[in-house]
């Protein structure tokens, strides 16, 4: 009986310490995933518990983020894979005052032309990425939004480093047209 941490006291700290700060990111990736909160905080409760149990295979000079992510991606298909489920639609709240409050949490503007402007893009923006099939929304979501490299992005989704890179470049792609045809619509001159 001792002041002196066990074992298991100074693991607990150390994946509280490396794991944690990357919650916000990993619930983040599992919403986006999951399109529905209540889900995507299981697929956070699984993915934590999963990284803790294995903390133990953590190479500490890695990316902990990275990790995490393709334990949240390896839960995720293989949620799919039992439940034999597609992943559902979002479900979102877009009442004025829920985005209004977004907009402000977040300190961007209330200037009325601003927030219309900002609301027509985040929800097209939004819209967008979710018309691209799976295989492409998964590798632009870790480069762009997780900010994870290319390798990194590999390792999470178990392909080799030219097919995400491939996709990540076509899911841009697609994005362009997609956003282009919201901007300028067939058939509009803009006269």
């Amino acid at each position: 009986m001792g002041s002196k941490p066990t074992n298991s006291a100074t693991a607990r700290q150390r994946f509280e310490a490396v794991a944690l700060p990357h919650l916000d990111v990993v619930y983040s990736a599992a919403l986006r995933l999951a399109r529905n909160p209540d889900d995507a905080k299981d697929l956070l409760q699984d993915t934590i518990l999963r990284a803790y149990r294995f903390f133990h295979q953590f190479e500490p000079d890695s990316n902990c983020r990275a990790w995490l992510l393709k334990i949240l991606y390896n839960n995720f298909r293989n949620h799919l894979r039992r439940c034999s489920l597609h992943p559902v639609m979002a479900l979102t709240d877009d009442s004025p005052e829920s985005t209004e409050a977004a907009f402000v949490l977040e300190g961007q503007s209330c200037n009325p032309e601003e927030t219309v402007g900002q609301r027509w893009i985040g929800r097209h923006l939004e819209t967008a990425i979710n018309a691209l099939p799976l295989e492409f929304r998964e590798p632009l979501l870790l480069v762009d939004v997780q900010e994870l490299s290319y390798p990194e992005v590999a390792e999470v989704l178990q392909i080799p480093l030219g097919t995400v890179k491939s996709r990540v470049s076509r899911a841009r792609s697609l994005l362009r047209a997609i956003l282009r045809g919201a901007v300028y619509p067939a058939g509009k001159t803009g006269t």
